[in-house]
């Protein structure tokens, strides 16, 4: 009956549902028609709800997941930042302030930032758990946030490049701050005269190589890249000694990464449930009192 009400509703609108219920009050208990005058009720203030709170992105889970199932959303920020400070809470803020109060079940989402410094790699930083990470249209990017076989960091190629906003917007060019190397991190190199060298977020690392000055330079990766850029698949993340080389004032995007997800049934599913179950009980009593007429 639920079901019905609720297709009438989606199929010819609030005035004709209305109309069918008004219809239905000769043929059914009163209790009943109290019950589905409510469901409509609920569905049109859903609808009126989500307009005008409109506003927040709110998250949708992948297709194909089940409740329980957990996920992570990947974006790439659409503004940009320097790569000047060395405390990644700085990178953190800012990704929260790109995603812009999105939200996955009503419950603001926290993001962390792709990133590494002098005192944290980047895999230690957002986590490594088993949950697939998808881009907010639903796009599988990686099987698992590990250095495992279908990982993020495991360096083969993505599933998908993480190329989306959470708008889902596309951007297929340009370089993104990660300080990053394609295992989760810190990007570093082992350089003649100096040892090894941290190109990490932050780094204020100035030698000279060749006659040529590497002055506060960070690595970043590659929006769009694919396995022929420098850097093989690892490019998404880290483009290379030189391409992926870039003066830490510059100013570029970044990749923000979410919490870990649970899917949870819809409101609407678990409002379907409920109200079922309340109509089945009020048709059982109003059986053992009344006969109802079937419709045809």
């Amino acid at each position: 009956m639920l079901s019905g009400v609720v297709v009438i509703v989606e199929t010819f609108g609030i005035r004709r549902a209305l109309r069918g219920v008004f219809v239905l009050r000769g043929l059914y208990p009163k209790q009943l028609i109290r019950v589905m005058f409510l469901v409509v009720f609920i569905l049109i203030l859903q609808g009126s709800l989500k307009e005008v709170f409109a506003g927040p992105i709110a998250i949708q889970e992948p297709k194909g997941l089940l409740g329980g199932d957990k996920f992570r959303i990947i974006f790439v920020t659409p503004g940009t930042t320097n790569a000047t400070s060395s405390d990644i809470n700085t990178y953190d803020a800012f990704v929260n302030s790109q995603a812009g109060g999105a939200t996955y079940n009503g419950q603001l989402i926290h993001w962390s930032a792709i990133g590494s410094t002098a005192t944290v790699d980047a895999r230690d930083h957002i986590g490594q758990t088993g949950s697939g990470v998808y881009m907010a249209d639903g796009t599988q990017v990686a099987a698992s946030v590990r250095q495992a076989p279908g990982g993020l960091w495991w360096g083969e190629p993505l599933l998908a490049q993480p190329i989306q906003d959470l708008s889902g917007n596309q951007y297929t060019s340009g370089f993104v701050w990660t300080g990053t190397c394609g295992i989760g991190t810190q990007y570093s190199t082992l350089v003649s005269g100096y040892g090894v060298v941290n190109w990490g977020l932050g780094s204020n690392v100035i030698l000279t190589v060749n006659n040529i000055v590497y002055d506060d330079l960070i690595e970043v990766g590659q929006l769009g890249s694919t396995p022929a850029l420098s850097g093989g698949d690892y490019a998404w993340i880290s483009r290379g000694f030189t391409e992926g080389k870039q003066l830490n004032t510059n100013q570029y995007q970044m990749y923000g990464i979410s919490e870990v997800l649970t899917v949870v049934p819809e409101p609407s599913t678990l409002l379907s449930s409920v109200v079922g179950i309340l109509i089945a009980i009020l048709v059982q009593r109003s059986a053992r009192r009344h006969s109802i007429p079937q419709l045809d």
